[in-house]
């Protein structure tokens, strides 16, 4: 029963100090070994001044700072530094129950990634109703898109650490659905996820306005299916237009009419044809270019060090 917890924190400078200590107690009675990793991103306030006095006071909390507001640098930050092989993404905020640690924890001995869900038949969401609501559309929206079970990407995790680097390193830190790809990723490679429900208190006004956060991760789904979209409506074009100039063809050859029964249908099913191609040639320079953002990514990762600032122990 040994982990590391990875705390991205922005801005927290009211509650980092409390719900450290908080998070420190309960890890005390829960764990055998431990540490505390809080990864400072572009914080405009004194969370990082906390954060090193923190480190500073415990020994097992450790401070890293990054010159901007990014999640997933923040946990990929996070992961890379662990030095345990089990990890666990915690929010600073404790807006999820700090059992779902341990029982993690516990699950990563037989499974590589736990995920905490807030959509499961046990679990219990007390957010605000409209957060409620656009949480459950946007993993509607991921199991529509990408044929997933997974019930919820966007909560409490726990990796093996192997496993979190591979995979974190194979998605662009800068996506809006970040957390997303890193588990899709991890279910098209089967590695073994675990689902259990959790209790999610969190009544705190979002730093973004909802609609942007949602119009974000709108837009990054998007991109992800956009080779998809793109030769589907394609192919379903070109296979509208090739029928509907085969059947005026036919009327033309065996009723031996002159001419097409409407002067506009040639110049339709010949665009709807046109059309089409162009969205199938679309959809295959688009997964040609997804193709190149996963090499890049994984080349950057490998090739380009990350200069992180420790501050404390």
């Amino acid at each position: 029963m040994r982990a590391s917890l990875v705390i991205p924190v922005l801005n927290e400078e009211q509650i980092l100090r409390g719900n450290t200590e908080t998070i420190i107690e309960y890890l005390d009675e829960a764990l055998d070994g431990y540490e505390i990793i809080l990864v400072e991103n572009g914080s405009s306030d004194n969370t990082e001044k906390i954060a090193a006095q923190l480190s500073s006071q415990y020994t097992k909390v450790r401070t890293f700072s990054l010159p901007e507001p990014c999640l997933g640098e923040a946990l990929k930050t996070g992961v890379s530094n662990a030095v345990y092989e089990k990890i666990v993404y915690y929010p600073i905020d404790l807006s999820v129950n700090l059992d779902f640690i341990e029982s993690s924890i516990r699950l990563l001995d037989t499974n590589d990634i736990v995920v905490g869900s807030k959509r499961l038949r046990d679990a219990k969401d007390s957010r605000p109703t409209t957060r409620r609501i656009a949480s459950k559309g946007y993993h509607q929206a991921v199991r529509l898109l990408f044929k997933t079970d997974l019930s919820d990407t966007t909560c409490v995790k726990a990796y093996k650490r192997d496993t979190a680097i591979n995979l974190m390193n194979l998605i662009p830190t800068g996506s809006n659905v970040f957390e997303t790809e890193v588990l899709l990723e991890a279910q098209k490679r089967s590695h073994r996820i675990a689902q259990i429900p959790v209790s999610v208190d969190d009544q705190r006004e979002g730093r973004l306005p909802l609609r942007y956060k949602v119009a974000g991760k709108a837009q990054d789904l998007a991109s992800l299916r956009i080779d998809v979209f793109s030769f589907s409506l394609g192919v379903v074009l070109f296979l509208v237009g090739s029928l509907w100039i085969g059947y005026l063809s036919f009327e033309k050859l065996v009723f031996n009419r002159e001419g097409f029964l409407n002067p506009y249908s040639f110049l339709i099913s010949m665009m709807l044809i046109l059309f089409g191609v162009q969205g199938i040639t679309y959809g295959l320079f688009a997964r040609l270019f997804l193709q190149l953002r996963h090499e890049i990514t994984v080349n950057n990762s490998h090739n380009s060090g990350n200069v992180f600032k420790e501050e404390g122990k």
